[in-house]
């Protein structure tokens, strides 16, 4: 055996791993994963659910945690409103219109897997305040039909006040 061909053959278990690995992350360079150019995640609230409204590419204007006049408090995301009452996993929201539609959590006490929908607006002062006009709806659409009068916040709210929130 020489020597050229004793190094070649020691060196075959490198040479075979260097080149998969080469291989592997070249070709795994060049393929799209069909993500976006930056690979961020966005919540945009376009979902689609059949009716001729449509959410848009905007996100939630309500998202946060807040406590309201009662001392209950309300974690709002894209995709649900929790609060004591229970969960609320939301399927479309209108920020132009101030509204959202969720459906009710199977495991909420009170109108399971029924439809709801909250209102919201601000007064003069910028204080977040919100109406839960629909509670029972027995569809999305049900839930969409429900309105909440945003210039009475004393009794707006289906003859109710509206729920401050801060």
């Amino acid at each position: 055996m020489t020597a050229r061909n004793s190094f070649i053959r020691s060196h075959v278990p490198f040479l075979s791993l260097f080149t998969c690995l080469f291989t592997s992350l070249f070709i795994g360079a060049c393929t799209d994963d069909g993500g976006s150019q930056d690979d961020e995640a966005t919540e945009t609230g376009d979902t689609d659910t059949g009716t001729d409204t449509d959410t848009g590419e905007e996100a939630l204007a309500i998202i946060g945690d807040y406590t309201d006049e009662w001392g209950d408090n309300h974690s709002i995301t894209a995709e649900t409103w929790t609060n004591s009452a229970g969960v609320f996993h939301i399927e479309q929201w209108d920020n132009a219109a101030t509204y959202l539609v969720a459906q009710n959590d199977a495991g909420n006490e009170f109108n399971p897997e029924l439809w709801s929908r909250f209102d919201w607006t601000w007064d003069a002062d910028e204080v977040l305040y919100y109406c839960q006009s629909v509670y029972d709806g027995a569809s999305i659409d049900a839930a969409l039909a429900g309105s909440a009068d945003t210039a009475d916040l004393a009794a707006g709210c289906g003859g109710f006040a509206w729920t401050k929130m801060q």
